[in-house]
């Protein structure tokens, strides 16, 4: 018996040290990686982060059926906390840590028993604080070299040693996915190279600079993962269960000048969202939409808020309960962009799908979300064309805002204002708006707001200039509609301003009033009713 014992251990080491030797699994170093069969995850790794208190980090990973694993947490080389458990015969294993406060750096090391043999994984300088999410399509992706004063914010990086980053690498799968085929940057402290490793590559400007922004306020670690892939529709990062729940067909409304990525139905949700769903999150950050504009358009007031709950419920039930069933998800409302004729409704149109045809967050179909406006974000001579707008700052710079008012509880405004109140005034020529917070008119414009004048069912928009106003309210100008005033809209075209120079803007925020549209019968287009389609 001993002997039979000694030779499976000395064969196992031997194996092992072949393993090891030819490369193992690409994405792991040898302390990462037991024998065949035991090791962590994929994104757990040196220099990750993982979520603070009140909720418990999970640390899985891959084993041996039946055998005992054990992990231990160890600071300064003392044990501070063990967890144990049996490899399923599934292959995997499951710990969930205890609620930590943030900080750290720790030590993760997971230990596989069977019989006699034992094999260790350890993972080093391992922070406790807050992980959020990134993703979408290319302009999630740009990188932090492709931004404004891209020079100054690579080299802003030795104050954020605590903000820790990792970009899965864009990869699809006809199936759902288990855990990560590979990654391109794994778990790293921030650089001016893996900040900036080239044109849509890594690392994701926006989420970096939304995580330096929270670490600014927050004051304790921030990891972040970048998720992302240029040119995709909503569809490949979408479950088959919400799109069959929306009606999507299989095959596409029309075709696209802006899918450029792979847009085949759960192709990125299989290969790149799935495998994180045990991840422990504080929260997601999502910019896409643009391949959407000629891509199934009107079905996007569904699939976007269905995505959102669907994320939602995989991360909790995948986290053992631990990322909260609706934890906080900020979006970007699109920016502007220079576009064909067969272009001008759509993108008005997809950015007010973004609010679940609400023309705010968040609202009844999007509970906990938050949005960037980016609306009067334009850069007509964007080198990676107008569709690509350099200033992520401005946009990380809001984002955050809403991540501090709906994940963090902080009293501040996060959206720009939007009216409240819409009255005809009778015999006038004028129309009413009054605005649920105070207002800035930077400037007049007099094709900005439109009203759409209506005869015998027949409808046309025409400029409603702005007129007079004061502290919340705003009166336009509507003679020129010399038949029945049925509905307004605000910044409806595909550029409505040029670079943050839209004529309203919230008093003391700098934050844009977004497009809307409402009718002019319904009182109440704001916040506290349902805007119209």
């Amino acid at each position: 018996m001993i002997a039979s014992e000694f030779v499976l251990g000395l064969v196992l080491r031997l194996f092992l040290q072949a393993h090891v030797s030819a490369g193992g699994f690409g994405l792991f170093s040898s302390d990462k990686v037991g024998y065949v069969g035991f090791r962590f995850a994929s994104y757990i790794d040196d220099y990750m982060v993982l979520q603070r208190e009140p909720a418990g980090a999970v640390i899985w990973g891959y084993g041996t059926p039946r055998a005992t694993v054990t992990v231990t947490l160890c600071r300064d080389q003392e044990p501070i906390m063990k967890k144990g458990t049996r490899v399923k015969d599934s292959n995997t294993w499951t710990v969930v840590l205890d609620p930590m406060k943030p900080g750290g750096p720790y030590e993760v090391m997971a230990q596989q028993t069977l019989g006699r043999i034992n094999f260790t994984l350890r993972v080093h300088d391992v922070l406790f604080g807050d992980v959020w999410l990134c993703s979408g399509q290319s302009n999630m992706k740009m990188t932090v070299s492709q931004v404004f004063n891209a020079t100054g914010e690579l080299s802003n990086t030795a104050a954020y040693q605590s903000v820790r980053i990792l970009s899965v690498s864009s990869t699809q799968a006809q199936q759902e996915l288990e855990d990560l085929a590979k990654v391109d940057l794994r778990w790293s402290k921030p650089t001016s190279k893996n900040l900036g490793h080239g044109n849509f590559t890594y690392m994701s400007a926006v989420c970096w600079l939304f995580g330096r922004f929270l670490y600014d306020t927050l004051r304790y670690p921030v990891g972040l993962l970048s998720s992302s892939w240029s040119g995709t529709p909503i569809e490949a990062w979408s479950s088959r269960r919400s799109l069959e729940a929306c009606g999507v067909p299989r095959s596409g409304s029309m075709p696209s000048d802006l899918k450029i990525g792979p847009s085949a139905h759960s192709v990125l949700w299989n290969a790149m969202i799935h495998p994180l769903r045990n991840m422990t999150l504080k929260g997601v950050i999502w910019y896409q939409g643009e391949s959407n504009v000629n891509f199934n358009r009107d079905l996007y007031n569904c699939t976007f808020p269905l995505l959102i709950d669907d994320w939602r419920q995989t991360f909790h039930d995948g986290s053992q309960g631990q990322t909260e069933r609706l934890f906080p998800f900020g979006f970007v409302q699109l920016s502007s962009y220079l576009s064909g004729e067969a272009l001008h409704d759509g993108l008005p149109q997809i950015r007010w799908h973004q609010t679940a045809d609400f023309g705010y967050v968040p609202n009844q179909r999007m509970p906990n979300t938050f949005m960037a406006a980016a609306v009067d974000l334009c850069d007509r001579n964007s080198p990676f064309g107008s569709i690509h707008p350099r200033d992520k700052q401005t946009v990380a710079y809001r984002l955050h805002l809403g991540a501090r008012a709906l994940a963090y509880g902080e009293k501040l405004i996060f959206q720009g204002p939007l009216p409240q109140k819409i009255e005809l005034l009778a015999d006038t020529g004028l129309l009413n708006l009054t605005y649920s917070q105070p207002i800035k008119v930077q400037r007049r414009d007099d094709k900005i707001f439109e009203v759409s004048c209506c005869s015998d069912h027949q409808c046309k928009w025409l400029p409603a200039p702005m007129d007079t106003f004061s502290t919340q309210t705003l009166a336009l100008n509507i003679t020129s509609c010399h038949d029945t005033p049925a509905a307004l809209r605000y910044a409806w075209t595909p550029w409505p301003c040029e670079y943050k120079q839209c004529p309203l803007y919230h008093l003391t925020s700098t934050l844009p009033a977004p497009p809307f549209i409402a009718p002019i019968t319904n009182p109440s287009p704001g916040y506290h009713s349902r805007t119209a389609k």
